[in-house]
Order: C-alpha cells, then structure tokens, then sequence
C-alpha cells in the first residue's frame, strides 16, 4: 500500500495506526495540496461485501456530523489497484497529536485535565446521539487530544439507535473492556450505551486503571454483567460530585443513566470548579476554619444494585475473537429493564470484536477514606404497607470469574440490607431516598452534598415527588414516581 496512489489522487505515503478491520495512513492530497489521513480495509475485510457497506456507511455517518469535537471526514471512494484488488477507504482530517491512549502511558491525567477531556466526549456524543447515532465504540485509542481539543474517532461500528445490536452474522461489535451490560443482551442499541462507555473513559483518565481487577477478556465481560464496579478512589481535586456523576453512568440498567447532554454540563463545571481548587491551593494558605461535624457512616460509596443475570458462558477464544452463546433475555420480574432481547427464544452466536481490545493498567488499591456527605435530613415514614420498596443491596465477596466458567447470579444470602429501607436517586446535589407504597412514592430522606442546599421538598405520599438541591454553581431536580411498585427516577442537573 506504501507508495500507492488512489483514484490519481491521494498519494499513500506512510503507515499511522492498525485496527481490528482497518489501517489508517498518512497520504498527500494533490487535488487540494494538504496531508490527510486515509483508512484501509485491511486484509480479508477489504474484500468483504458487509465491511464494505459498513466503511461507506461509517463515511457519510461522520460526514453528516458536523462537531468540533468529531473528526472531519472529506471523502469516501472504492479503487481498484494493478493486481486487481478492491479497494475501499475514507479520507478524513490528519489530526497532529496523541491518542488518549498514548497519553495514559505516563499515567492518569489531572483531576481537571480529565473532566475536561471527557466533557468534550460527552459534548460529541450529544452531537451524534441528537442524530440518532450511536458510537459504540468509546474508548482512549478512538479520542484523539489535540491543541484544538479532543476529536472523537473512528465512527467504523456506528449505527443508529433502535436497531439489534447483533450483526446479520451474529457478531456483537465492539471492545470488550467497553461493553455496556445491556449490549451483552444482545437487544437493540442505546445511546446510554456510549454514556456507560463514557463512565469507564473518565474512570481510565483519572486512574490509568479500569474499576475491575481481571486478566482476561473472558473476565471483563463477566465484569460487566455480575461484578460491581470498584469505587473511585479518593483523588485529591476530585469532589463527591464526580464520585456522584461516576455513580450513575456506570449504572447497570441504562434507564438510571444521565445523557450525554447532562454529563457533558456537569463535568465542564466540575472541571472549572476542580481548576479554581488548583489556583487556591497554590496560593498561602489562611487559618485552618473548624471543620464542620459530619455524620458518622455516611459516604459516597458506590450504588449496589442486583441486576438480572445475563448469562454469558464463552466457548472459544481464537485469535483476538471471543465467541458467545447470548440466552433469551427476560427479567425475572416480568419487568423491562430498558434492555430487550433478540428475537426468537433460541440462543443466538455472536462475537466480540477483541482485537482491538485495550488492556487495563494493573489495578491499583486505595486504603483512603470515602468522603462524607452533609448531614441528611430524614423524613417521617408514613404508616401503612410497605410492599413494593426496594432496598439497596451490596454483594459480598464478590470475584471475577475465570476465563471459561460460566458465572452464576450474586447470592442473595450475601447481601446486606440497607439499614434504611427506600431506593437511593443520586445527584451531583446529594442523594434521595424514596420508597414505594403501592402508587405512591414517598421520601425517605434527603441528603445534600457539600455546598447543597434542600429548595424544596414534596415528600408524599404522592404520584410524583419532587426534590430541589442548590450550590452556589448547580441545581439538581429529583422527581420519582411509582410504576409497579417500583421507583421510576428523573433527574435534571442545570448550571445556574
């Protein structure tokens, strides 16, 4: 391919990078006189009908999205080489700088420098999901960090939202440390997906590590389905909020999720809050105030949450490609999950795109303590029954499974009970419980983070409870409302 040149225009001129499916190449464009980056089918996918339709269809995805923060792309165009090879490939903008990947070599970024980064994501993400387009793909080697910004990449497995995750194949595209649990399920696609995905980059960016300790892929696809996410470790810069924001786009069911639209808000202020912290610290500092009481017990921890078990036993593992048998998906409750299964009841094969899958750092333990909320404001429990409420759960002594084992659900008998009953609804402004009687919801309690203030509160019993924390920067509206017997939450974060 060095050497070659397309359609009498773009002459190849060096290697830049190779996918799983693709190699991108630094070529000169001699209609226009500028250096551009061109990607290749590579190898047998270059003669491949479907992958063929997938480049042209990836070409006019990201030529259709116009965003600061996503790669331009200027041209798509099939050539037949001398030994009559076919030939296709898209011509985008050559784009000076690292990947995000390159740069987690030398270690985590500052607290503000990876909320930065990630709002920028989250920002493209809402451009495209607006669209009706979902990435799918989200991970460091895919965000280029430029001295305009970040630019998001390789738009190769995009799809729009609605239709099966599975390929006509069965193959399940995508890397295996970035899957959310729901795509496992083999459903339709979600633009939460790319939100959950957006949870591990911020997790990568300020750690170097992914929240599971496991060694193979085989591993990290159980990770997502059965393990609970490692707590962010306590990050000097890095406020209860972003432990908060973390919290909920990790989230197993896509339902609890924010938007891409929301995280891309919350985490540019957090980032300008994160930078002016910086600039005091680096000034002298004054008398120590007395630091306020807190209440014992009350943490940021991450959220339990059982979730139905998505049964993923692996067969094989050849070649970077990990084969999966992927069950009829039902929750056990009758419920839906926002997660829906493929059609017909007999299990389906499918594959994992794993080679382009990126190893995570080696885990790393943090013994520090978990920050301490405000002191909450517990309301009173109205008398009656309490069927219908949820309690969160933690399971305990949880691994990961080995490579070929085919995991089983958390046992119920490990889990501890809250010792308050309700379901928590995070928010960067704090946390509030709710409980379910029947179809009403009423509030348990009300827990504002650092600098939060409670607005206003309904607490029920009502159809639909509404709760207002404010900061001097950020306002957080909570509503809930009961659907069979379960909370329904809806969270609203704005920058005042």
């Amino acid at each position: 391919m060095d050497g070659d040149l397309l359609d009498d225009r773009y002459q190849i001129e060096e290697r830049l990078g190779v996918g799983g499916m693709s190699v991108v190449w630094r070529a000169w464009d001699r209609v226009l006189e500028r250096a551009v980056a061109v990607k290749v089918l590579a190898g047998a996918q270059a003669t491949a009908g479907g992958a063929r339709q997938r480049i042209r269809a990836e070409a006019r995805a990201a030529a259709g999205l116009w965003h600061p923060h996503v790669t331009s792309v200027y041209d798509y165009g099939e050539h037949t080489d001398a030994a009559g090879r076919h030939v296709s490939y898209v011509v985008m903008e050559l784009l000076p700088g690292q990947t995000l990947s390159q740069r987690l070599a030398a270690g985590p970024l500052p607290p503000a420098a990876a909320m930065r980064t990630c709002a920028q994501v989250a920002e493209a993400l809402a451009a495209a999901h607006e669209r009706n387009l979902v990435h799918r793909d989200i991970k460091p080697s895919n965000v280029m960090l430029t001295s305009a910004g970040v630019k998001v990449v390789d738009f190769g497995i995009a799809t729009t939202a609605g239709r099966p995750e599975l390929e006509a194949d069965g193959r399940l595209l995508g890397t295996a440390a970035y899957l959310a649990p729901e795509r496992l399920a083999g459903g339709t696609v979600l633009p939460a997906s790319d939100v959950y995905a957006l949870g591990l980059l911020l997790y990568r960016t300020l750690t170097n590590e992914l929240p599971w300790s496991v060694e193979t892929p085989t591993q990290m696809l159980n990770a997502h389905v059965y393990v609970d996410p490692a707590p962010l470790p306590d990050i000097e810069g890095v406020s209860p909020e972003v432990h908060r924001l973390l919290d909920r786009c990790l989230a197993r069911d896509p339902l609890d999720r924010p938007d891409a639209a929301e995280v891309a808000t919350a985490l540019h202020g957090l980032s300008d809050d994160a930078e002016r912290r910086v600039e005091q610290a680096a000034q002298p500092a004054p008398a120590s105030p007395v630091p306020a009481p807190t209440t014992a017990g009350s943490s940021v921890g991450r959220r339990r949450r059982h979730f139905p078990a998505v049964l993923i036993p692996v067969l094989t593992v050849t070649a970077g490609i990990i084969w999966l048998l992927l069950p009829h998906f039902s929750p056990p409750d009758g419920r839906s999950n926002g997660i829906t299964s493929p059609q017909g009841a007999t299990p389906t094969g499918a594959t994992v795109d794993g080679s382009a899958t990126e190893p995570p750092a080696p885990r790393q333990t943090s013994a520090g303590p978990a920050p301490v909320l405000q002191p909450s404001r517990t309301l009173p429990t109205p008398a009656g029954p309490t069927a219908g409420a949820a309690s969160p759960t933690s399971p305990g002594g949880t691994t990961s499974p080995r490579a070929g084992q085919v995991p089983g659900p958390p046992s119920a008998a490990s889990a501890p009970t809250s010792a308050k009953p309700g379901t928590p609804i995070r928010a960067l402004g704090g946390v509030v419980t709710v409980q379910c009687i029947r179809d009403q919801v009423h509030v348990v309690n009300v827990a504002p983070a650092s600098g939060y203030t409670i607005t206003n509160s309904d607490s029920g019993p009502a159809k639909e409870i509404q709760v207002g924390l404010l900061s001097e920067d950020n306002k957080s509206e909570i509503r809930a409302r009961c659907v069979d017997g379960t909370p329904s939450p809806k969270v609203k974060e704005s920058r005042q």
